[in-house]
């Protein structure tokens, strides 16, 4: 050969050459696209119809339920009571008693604790003791318990008649505070005694007390108050009256010497 052909060494193959059988593809023409396929559409379901209520509608607000929907509303605003201290009271002496808000506040005696309670009796006097148990039947002079009563929304007058008040009881129990308090009181440490308690006592007075008393100790409240110059219940009052005020304050005498014991 010559020419082009020669130099490149580039054989042409002839027509009637076929390819070896071996180097035949395996590539296959794609599917033609036939578009997407439809999505069935749902048909609408018929309407249902609800069934009748063959009972008869009640008249008025049962209409709606409405006499349903108040009592619900009722029981949920009556709410169970919250126990308190002083539901173990039952005997109790008047501070206050309110004809306008028809509200006693009385001191508890077991406890020395102020209460509020519902009035009966708008004639109930200032210092008179009622019965506050949880026997209802024997409540005469107050309903329901109302609460706890705080100092510091006391009246006036409650405020001032808070030391008389809790005076008169003392007086009226002076066998008990003279055996459980005035004849054995001892010292609390090596710088206080016990009668240091008691308002305007100090440490040379209460020594003082201790000699008068002796061994055979007092015999009323009298014979304390001559003896050794002072006013034992008036003291001790004090005493009282300050703890409920100051729920901090220690040693309680509140704690220590109640309830009188029968």
């Amino acid at each position: 050969m010559s020419g082009f052909s020669r130099d490149r060494n580039i054989k042409v193959p002839k027509k009637t050459d076929k390819k070896p059988t071996s180097h035949q593809s395996n590539y296959l023409p794609s599917r033609p696209a036939e578009g997407r396929a439809e999505v069935p559409k749902k048909s609408p379901k018929p309407p249902q119809s609800r069934p009748r209520n063959n009972k008869p509608r009640a008249q008025g607000n049962n209409r709606r339920g409405g006499n349903n929907r108040n009592q619900n509303n009722r029981q949920r605003q009556q709410k169970p009571r919250r126990s308190t201290p002083l539901d173990d009271e039952m005997w109790a002496r008047v501070i206050e008693n309110d004809a306008k808000t028809n509200v006693i506040v009385a001191l508890g005696e077991s406890k020395m604790m102020l209460g509020r309670y519902s009035s009966k009796n708008s004639d109930t006097a200032v210092g008179e003791r009622i019965y506050v148990g949880v026997d209802s039947t024997k409540r005469t002079a107050v309903g329901d318990i109302l609460g706890m009563a705080k100092m510091d929304r006391l009246s006036n007058g409650a405020t001032s008649d808070l030391p008389l008040v809790t005076q008169l009881f003392i007086e009226e129990n002076q066998i008990h505070f003279i055996k459980s308090f005035f004849n054995i009181a001892g010292p609390l440490s090596l710088k206080q005694h016990a009668f240091e308690l008691l308002p305007g006592i100090g440490k040379k007075k209460a020594l003082q007390m201790v000699e008068i008393r002796g061994s055979s100790g007092f015999t009323s409240i009298e014979q304390l108050n001559e003896s050794c110059s002072i006013d034992a219940a008036e003291l001790l009052a004090k005493r009282f009256v300050a703890e409920i005020e100051d729920k901090t304050l220690q040693p309680r005498l509140t704690e220590l010497l109640l309830p009188v014991s029968a």
